[in-house]
């Protein structure tokens, strides 16, 4: 173990030598109160260490703040900060419990059965939570040790970082660090070990944090140039929004042949200590890329990577136009739909309909599906816009042309009839992928000479008794198909067409 150059710190790891030399020892009521004492003092040294660190994280956040390149060192200064703070928080949980299943506080603040073993022992041995705070020891230590870079420095750290085990003398019957450490020990004692195991975290804190503060200074190199930087909180602005810009003075050196830049992993040039990117977005909508900046310490050959997204809005000059009259959905079918608002970036735009289905395709498109016909009403709003509804008119689908063929003649042969399976439903000049199902007709044929038979015939093609009616078909016959009926997307109930009429010559 190392030995600490401040004498606070000294003190209390030779308490603590001391501590451990007695364990065997039935100890007086000056010395248990002697024990206690010394928690204090562990306590308020612990305390006053813990201030020290936040005032150095205070300083390396403000130096991220001001230089994005410093961002990882605050990333990690926060990480050692937490990880301390959680295991100081389960260690105190430890001590509650340890004074709890000892009787409690006297009206001193003191533990009412200092002086017990059995607690201890129970808690720590038989219960396990001495194998679990020593699990933690080396999770914290191993955790804290991963955020320092490798080299020299992290091997240096390992061997001055608090926070440690002590090894089981050779000598001893105990068989485990818990049972070496926890076994038999009155509660008094006990308590002045677990704080020394919270001091010897927030020590280890105050190194790690000391030494990101040493990288937030500034050691790799020597800045010659200033210039004025205007950051912007937004890439975009609109009319009556406030527009928020911290100005201030960055430095750089313009001689440095050790930064190289690369946005989204291809490399820019850099010259005089700066790199000059250019795009041409070709497609609108949000956007964003990665700028990454790595320079190598020029000492160590070290090399430090530091990330920044920048995200952007890409628009385009336009002109939207509508028919105000035109403004119809159709059942069944999927509607295309756009939105656009100028100066708000699409993903902000909210499109909301209590009267249809919604489904986004992407940013600015959909699909709309109506439910019912009469009117829908579609709510446009975000990204500062004032709520606006649109009307609209919900529509079936137009009644389609019932055809036994293609061209719809209205004569053919009885060869060229008697080619053809049943009845379809065409939808002439609509413009949406649809289609109309027949569901069935009346077949009425009226020969030249005899009288007329009736067939009904259920779906479109020709059932086997519709199809024994056409099959006798002849020169001079007139076909009648009346009672059309058919069912279209969107329909509930199938909707009557009008008939049609073949001669047969």
């Amino acid at each position: 173990m190392s030995i600490p150059k401040e004498p606070r710190q000294l003190m209390i790891n030779l308490m603590y030598l001391v501590l451990t030399v007695m364990l065997a020892l039935n100890v007086s009521a000056e010395i248990l109160n002697a024990f206690l004492a010394m928690d204090k003092s562990i306590g308020e040294s612990s305390r006053i260490v813990g201030d020290s660190n936040a005032q150095l994280f205070l300083a390396i956040t403000k130096q991220a703040d001001a230089y994005s390149q410093f961002e990882p060192f605050k990333e990690k200064a926060s990480e050692a900060q937490k990880l301390v703070n959680e295991f100081y928080q389960y260690v105190g949980e430890l001590k509650t419990e340890l004074v709890e299943s000892s009787g409690g506080l006297d009206e001193n603040n003191e533990p009412v059965s200092k002086q017990r073993k059995e607690p201890s022992t129970r808690l720590f041995v038989n219960e396990g939570r001495g194998d679990e705070l020593e699990e933690r020891i080396i999770d914290v230590r191993k955790k804290l040790m991963d955020l320092l870079e490798e080299g020299n420095e992290k091997e240096l750290f390992d061997k001055i970082l608090p926070l440690e085990l002590q090894p089981i003398p050779e000598n001893s019957d105990k068989k485990t660090w818990a049972q070496f450490t926890f076994q038999q020990m009155p509660v008094a004692a006990v308590l002045p070990i677990l704080s020394k195991f919270q001091n010897d975290a927030k020590i280890a804190e105050s190194a790690i944090m000391g030494h990101f503060y040493n990288k937030v200074q500034g050691e790799d190199f020597v800045a010659d140039q200033f210039a004025a930087v205007v950051s912007a909180d937004k890439s975009y602005v609109i009319r009556g929004e406030e527009l928020s810009s911290e100005i201030f003075l960055s430095a750089f050196s313009s001689t440095a042949d050790n930064i190289s830049v690369k946005v989204n992993g291809r490399r820019i040039n850099v010259r005089d200590g700066k790199a000059f990117f250019k795009i041409r977005p070709n497609e609108i909508g949000s956007h964003s890329f990665t700028a990454e900046v790595s320079m190598t310490n020029p000492i160590s050959n070290e090399v430090k990577t530091y990330n920044k997204k920048f995200n952007y809005e890409v628009g385009e000059r336009s002109v939207t136009t509508s028919a105000d009259k035109m403004n119809v959905f159709y059942l069944g079918v999927d509607n295309p739909f756009s939105v656009s608002a100028a100066g708000v970036p699409s993903q902000d735009v909210s499109v909301k309909s209590k009267d249809v289905r919604l489904n986004k395709i992407k940013n600015g498109r959909y699909n709309i599906k109506p439910t019912k016909v009469g009117q829908a009403k579609i709510v446009v709003s975000g990204g500062g816009l004032e709520p606006t509804t649109f009307n609209y008119r919900v529509k079936r689908i137009p009644d389609p042309v019932v055809k036994l063929s293609l061209r719809g003649e209205s004569s053919m042969s009885p060869g060229k009839f008697k080619a053809f399976k049943g009845l379809v439903a065409l939808l002439e000049n609509f413009d949406f992928d649809a289609k109309c199902n027949v569901v069935g007709y009346e077949i009425t044929r009226v020969p030249k000479k005899g009288d007329a038979e009736v067939i009904k015939n259920r779906g479109g093609k020709y059932g086997s008794e519709a199809q024994r009616l056409i099959n006798r078909a002849t020169f001079g016959d007139t076909f009648f198909f009346d009672q059309v009926r058919v069912k279209c997307p969107g329909d509930v109930a199938s909707r009557k067409l009008n008939g049609l009429s073949i001669k047969i010559q």
